[in-house]
């Protein structure tokens, strides 16, 4: 019952928009700042395509570089030289590291763009960077603090998982916004979601329907990547108005 009457009627004052009409301010933010958010956006993409050209090819399991008798390389005794085969894994392991990186930088100064756009702020390259610079470790810890309580969620009936998402969706905005630690940033997004419960769900079912495109042949990949784009400034939206509530 607690969580009902939460749930704010089209009359209260609590009331917002739903997550479906965030979707045309969201992409009319996200365009107007195309400069911005399109090289954020493009690494994530450039990661996407690496891993669909280093997929198995249907009936295979291996990439070229697992095939393994010894460490084979694959082509014939005596074409390459021996130690291509470690080149090749040393590679794999340095793109590991190199997504790691450039995709956390990438997904913090995303993070800040969404929120400085959201509050009508101009938005800057070196200004994101600064946030980088700030707050890149504690925000990195957020993330890995954040994911091991969504797996553990999931992993006791998927539901609690979906409540813990719910609860700390704005976290990363919190910490930008207000320089606070990981666990007052998680308390406060718990608090903001709480004000009104069915706007934050609306907000991951929404997530949850872009990222359904996937499973549609061929283009699924590339109209769920490019809708999740457009409405990627939504949840950053929807803080500002749960801020504006409490």
């Amino acid at each position: 019952m607690a969580r009902t009457k939460n749930r704010a009627r089209r009359t209260s004052h609590l009331y917002l928009p739903s997550a479906f009409d965030l979707f045309a301010p969201s992409k009319e933010i996200v365009l107007n700042n195309i400069w911005i958010f399109g090289p954020l956006y493009a690494v994530p993409f450039i990661f996407y395509i690496h891993s669909w050209l280093w997929s198995p090819l249907p009936g295979q399991h291996i990439h070229l570089w697992q095939r393994a008798d010894g460490f084979s390389s694959g082509w014939a005794a005596g074409t390459l030289p021996a130690y291509f085969t470690f080149l090749v894994i040393g590679f794999s392991l340095l793109w590991l590291a190199l997504t790691l990186t450039v995709g956390t930088i990438a997904q913090i100064m995303g993070q800040a763009a969404q929120l400085d756009a959201a509050e009508d702020r101009h938005l800057d390259f070196q200004n994101l960077w600064q946030v980088v610079r700030r707050l890149g470790w504690r925000l990195l810890g957020l993330y890995i603090v954040m994911a091991l309580i969504f797996l553990i969620g999931f992993a006791l009936f998927f539901v609690p998982g979906l409540f813990m998402i719910r609860r700390y969706l704005m976290a990363p905005y919190v910490m930008i916004e207000k320089n606070t630690g990981i666990r007052d940033s998680l308390s406060q997004s718990a608090a903001l979601s709480l004000k009104n419960t069915a706007a934050v769900w609306g907000i991951i079912g929404v997530l949850f329907l872009i990222g359904l495109v996937n499973i549609i042949p061929y283009f699924g990949g590339l109209a769920s990547f490019a809708l999740g784009s457009l409405y990627s400034v939504a949840p950053a939206l929807r803080y500002q108005q749960l801020k504006r509530l409490a």
